[in-house]
């Protein structure tokens, strides 16, 4: 299963995720910022992004890799 890069936590299938250069992170984890977007976890910089809203982890992520309601 996959986990946020920036808390640990698993992704459950509906949380709203960001995905920068290959890693995911919860939307609330990271700022963002509306330079194209760039996603910044603390000070540090993630790098750009494309899903500024965020996107369900169901729709990123593969099946085994977000936790299930039915699990």
């Amino acid at each position: 299963m996959e986990k946020c890069k920036a808390c640990s936590d698993y992704f459950k299938w509906d949380d709203e995720v960001i995905e920068v250069d290959d890693e995911y992170y919860h939307k609330d984890c990271v700022t963002l910022y509306p330079t194209g977007y760039v996603a910044f976890l603390d000070d540090d910089c993630l790098g750009e992004t494309e899903n500024a809203d965020g996107t369900t982890a169901y729709s990123i992520l593969e099946e085994g890799q977000y936790i299930d309601d039915e699990d």
